[in-house]
């Protein structure tokens, strides 16, 4: 490692388990995490998809019940949290369901830092509840720890081309909350929905619902070690479960090596150590640099940062050198 280069640093993923509708319950469980993980030396801590408002699904819940889980992003469940990585000087990565000032409802994932940035992602591939809408925007972090976050959530991590335009705005550490509903006819965890043709179908078609989702657990394994390998990226997995033995997580390095994974060890935290100097040597990485050219002029230009959305949103100052950047998302390419 050169002079110049950042030093390592310890990230980690814990597939907690959470309860539905008792956020305070839940947010004490992330404080006792990150100072569990201060004393490890850890910098970063990644907890599943709407750990904050409890898993399972929604898709039964009345607007009105959906609306009790919500929160807003400067809301009090949140604030705990930012407390808590002042306290501790771990960053922290939460899911929950947030309540915008206009009243529309997002599955959403903060990162907070410490020294006060907040950094939110909007959910994009969304089909829990009708009641819960899209995200417009990929989301990147700058961070002093010499990588780039990128932030998708759930099933956002599924298609190839969120985590290529990710990677495109420099993401090199890919934070991916999930959460499982069930379990297919293999006792694994399933796969979230794609379509809301899926999403509506009835109970009876319950044997094919899993034939369809056999191995899926598998498949998004092999899945996410060829996202970090082909974009030369970091990936934090985080996976929320209403079963136990369908939590996990997982922490794959830019060259698709998984450097840690739920199950080999006793604890539900696992954590491991970031490089930032194994990401240019990549080939993920060589291949992206490469493969810019000037055709892709507009595209890179309409990467670069702009205002801070995340302040204008919520009325939260952002304190620190830590810069937002996002791009819009159109729902028709990706379609």
């Amino acid at each position: 490692m050169s002079l110049s280069s950042p030093p390592p640093f310890k990230v980690a993923t814990v597939p907690l388990i959470s309860l539905r509708g008792n956020a305070s319950h839940n947010v004490a469980n992330v404080s006792a995490w990150l100072a569990d993980a201060a004393l490890q030396g850890i910098s970063l801590v990644v907890f599943p998809e709407a750990n904050l408002a409890g898993y399972g699904d929604t898709l039964n819940l009345r607007r009105r019940e959906l609306v009790t889980l919500a929160e807003p992003l400067d809301g009090r469940s949140i604030d705990e949290v930012a407390n808590a990585v002042e306290r501790t000087g771990v960053a922290a990565g939460v899911g929950f369901i947030e309540r915008a000032r206009d009243g529309r409802l997002f599955n959403s994932f903060v990162i907070c830092m410490p020294g006060g940035v907040r950094c939110c992602h909007r959910k994009l591939h969304v089909v829990e509840h009708p009641g819960i809408e899209r995200g417009e925007q990929y989301t990147v972090l700058d961070t002093t720890w010499g990588v780039r976050i990128g932030i998708l959530i759930g099933a956002d991590n599924y298609l190839v081309e969120n985590v290529r335009m990710t990677a495109l705005m420099g993401a090199t550490l890919l934070v991916a909350p999930h959460r499982t509903y069930g379990s297919d006819g293999h006792g694994e965890a399933a796969l979230q929905r794609l379509s809301s043709a899926q999403r509506t179908r009835p109970h009876v078609a319950h044997r094919t619902v899993a034939a369809e989702s056999a191995g899926a657990a598998g498949w998004l394994r092999r899945s996410l070690i060829a996202r970090a390998s082909d974009n030369g990226m970091f990936v934090v997995f985080s996976n929320g479960s209403e079963k136990g033995s369908n939590q996990g997580g997982m922490i794959i390095d830019p060259l698709g090596r998984v450097l840690a994974e739920h199950g080999s060890s006793s604890s539900p935290m696992i954590s491991a150590e970031v490089n930032p100097d194994l990401i240019a040597g990549s080939v993920g990485q060589q291949c992206l640099t490469a493969g810019r050219s000037d055709s892709d002029g507009p595209l890179v230009r309409s990467m670069l940062p702009r205002d801070n959305v995340f302040a204008q949103r919520s009325g939260t100052t952002s304190r620190g050198a830590i810069a937002l950047s996002f791009a819009q998302v159109s729902r028709i390419r990706q379609t």
